[in-house]
């Protein structure tokens, strides 16, 4: 920022959220399973799209995958999930590459999920 930029301050610049008190049980990843599930059983037309880096060390993608394909043992739910994977970390953003087809495929789920009108649109 500075360099390119040419912008300066002495203000300080948090590389990560103040998330304290962090609180978790100890050797367990957060499952948010069953609030996503009961979400998605009382709202039909709820879609999620879930984008995965392969070498996320945050939120590892076989967890997710476990959790939705344990979300409710129904199609009807688990069908509206769907899966993206790059080759990337936890912010899969910041690799050009990865960046360009997340940027792609969250068009594409928009544009697939808008409704009768805008699928119509997109297939002309």
């Amino acid at each position: 920022m500075r360099k390119d930029l040419k912008w300066e301050s002495d203000l300080h610049y948090p590389t990560s959220g103040n998330v304290r008190p962090w609180t978790y049980d100890q050797n367990r990843y957060m499952d948010m399973t069953e609030p996503l599930r009961s979400t998605m059983t009382k709202n039909q037309y709820l879609k999620v799209l879930v984008a995965c880096g392969y070498y996320d060390m945050a939120t590892p993608l076989g967890g997710i995958e476990f959790n939705v394909s344990h979300l409710a043992y129904d199609a009807a739910v688990t069908s509206r999930v769907s899966f993206s994977y790059y080759e990337a970390g936890h912010m899969i953003y910041i690799r050009p590459s990865a960046h360009k087809a997340l940027k792609q495929d969250i068009a594409k789920f928009i544009r697939g999920n808008s409704g009768p009108a805008a699928a119509s649109a997109t297939q002309d």
